[in-house]
């Protein structure tokens, strides 16, 4: 082959080249021409969700119609509407975001609020039924003092009427010491004190006391006993802590145990000088 039909080859071979080239630029000059089509989602959020979150509007409004519409655009102009489209994205996320969080401030508040609201109510029933338990203290209180009150003015009027009997001035020289009914078990009721109650029991006319060394006998003169005008003589043996009861007899009844002037003795006092649990 001689060199000019090499050349030929070789200009016809570069020109198929510079033409197939020239045909690739040409196609993407009419991609380019023909534009792109709007995205199916922005930031991974289809349109609807756009659209519940708040931001289908401006840019995201006009990809929404373009994409609807199948249209294509210039690149650069989908991606400035795609940018604004996150820009309004990011900001009714905010939005949401600060109403959620406006929401739970306002959910706490009120919860907070009804904690201390029943708090409140809870202190205040507390403190109502101190009040109550406090006036019911104060008024059993003003009773208990009200009733020792009266207690102690009763003994003290009943001290004053023991002072005023006859037994007074007739066991004047007669040592007064507690009465036993049993040997080295003596009471807390002294022999004048036993017999003052017996008179303030049943009044009478006299005594007729008689000692003789360790012996005593005493009688009650005309007590008025239910069945009449009586005597009461009662004798004791002293010893040096006390006087021990050995005889009682009221009218023509006698206690001949020390048992029996026990309970004879307790019930010639019970009305004159009541007392817990008796006298002795």
């Amino acid at each position: 082959m001689n060199k000019y039909l090499r050349y030929g080859l070789q200009v016809s071979l570069l020109l198929v080249v510079v033409g197939l080239a020239g045909c690739a630029n040409l196609r993407e000059a009419l991609q380019l021409q023909q534009g792109v089509p709007a995205p199916e989602r922005v930031q991974g959020m289809s349109y609807l969700a756009i659209s519940q979150l708040g931001a289908l509007e401006d840019s995201c409004l006009t990809l929404s119609h373009h994409y609807e519409q199948e249209d294509t655009l210039p690149s650069e102009e989908v991606a400035a509407l795609v940018f604004d489209c996150e820009g309004e994205i990011a900001r009714a996320q905010q939005e949401l975001n600060n109403r959620v969080k406006e929401a739970e401030a306002e959910a706490i508040s009120a919860s907070l609020q009804q904690d201390y609201e029943q708090f409140i109510a809870q202190k205040e029933e507390e403190w109502r039924r101190a009040e109550k338990q406090r006036q019911a203290a104060a008024a059993l209180r003003a009773q208990l003092e009200e009733a020792e009150r009266l207690q102690e003015q009763r003994e003290n009027e009943l001290r004053e009427r023991m002072q005023a009997t006859q037994v007074q001035v007739a066991l004047k020289k007669i040592e007064d010491k507690p009465i036993a009914h049993n040997a080295g078990d003596p009471s807390n009721t002294t022999l004048k004190e036993f017999l003052a109650c017996v008179e303030l029991a049943y009044p009478n006319k006299g005594y007729e006391v008689k000692q003789n060394g360790k012996q005593l006998s005493i009688v009650v003169k005309e007590a008025k006993l239910p069945r009449g005008d009586l005597p009461i003589t009662v004798r004791f043996s002293e010893n040096s802590e006390y006087w021990r009861m050995t005889h009682l007899m009221v009218a023509d009844i006698e206690a001949r145990s020390d048992e029996d002037r026990f309970v004879l003795s307790q019930n010639l006092t019970a009305e004159s000088c009541p007392k817990e649990g008796g006298l002795f």
